[in-house]
């Protein structure tokens, strides 16, 4: 869940299967189609609240430079106000060039739709690609829990403060999660204000809806 300091801005979509009594990660990411996504999206954003402004979620590098999933995000985002968030992740496919991701992003911005970077610093997002894209991308996010383990927020102050300053130079919208303490929300704040602070200690993830329970109440 993305949320300021009192009040919830917007929300990060997680989606989980439903295996053997108990819900987990995917198996595999790739395999959600756009067709199921968008399902999600548009069933998520009936239920969002009333103040809601934005709504992200990842798409894996094959699905990012697949046109249908553009396309389906242009449909959603036309059926409401809440800014769409669409964010690349940083784990990598092999079969995926920079170039298509470089064209994909053209792609999204042709469109008028938004684009994160997820996970910046870390993964595939290094500096190198998130500079080629950096023409068409809306949002940096720097994800403190792909940092861990650490005893203390400064620790990890030399990566946050690159893609703080890179942010602020390039014009970026900056989220920062992995939030987790007291102490790193204050420094957060304190040093690194930012336009989006996310994590455990801002509100952990809720269910929005039960497909399974709704499944029992049918019958």
């Amino acid at each position: 869940m993305t949320e300021g300091q009192e009040l919830a801005i917007g929300y990060e979509l997680f989606i989980r299967e439903y295996r053997d009594g108990h819900w987990i990660l995917p198996e595999d990411f790739e395999a959600i189609s756009a067709t199921t996504l968008e399902s999600l999206l548009l069933r998520s954003l009936q239920i969002l609240p009333a103040e809601t402004t934005l709504l992200s979620f990842n798409l894996e590098q094959t699905q990012f430079i697949d046109p249908q999933y553009a396309e389906m995000v242009a449909r959603v985002q036309a059926q409401t106000s809440i800014r769409l968030f669409t964010e690349l992740t940083e784990r990598n496919s092999p079969t995926v060039t920079a170039d298509q991701l470089i064209c994909a992003s053209q792609y999204f911005k042709h469109l008028g739709l938004l684009v994160c970077v997820d996970d910046v610093g870390t993964g595939d997002n290094q500096t190198n690609l998130v500079m080629q894209l950096d023409d068409y991308v809306d949002e940096y996010k720097f994800a403190l829990q792909n940092l861990r383990p650490f005893n203390d927020i400064k620790a990890v102050e030399p990566a946050l403060k690159y893609w703080y300053e890179l942010a602020a130079s390039h014009h970026k919208v900056l989220a920062i999660e992995g939030v987790e303490t007291a102490a790193e929300l204050d420094f957060v704040q304190q040093y690194y204000p930012c336009d989006i602070i996310q994590g455990y200690y801002i509100g952990r993830p809720v269910k929005l809806f039960d497909p399974v329970a709704e499944k029992h109440e049918q019958r």
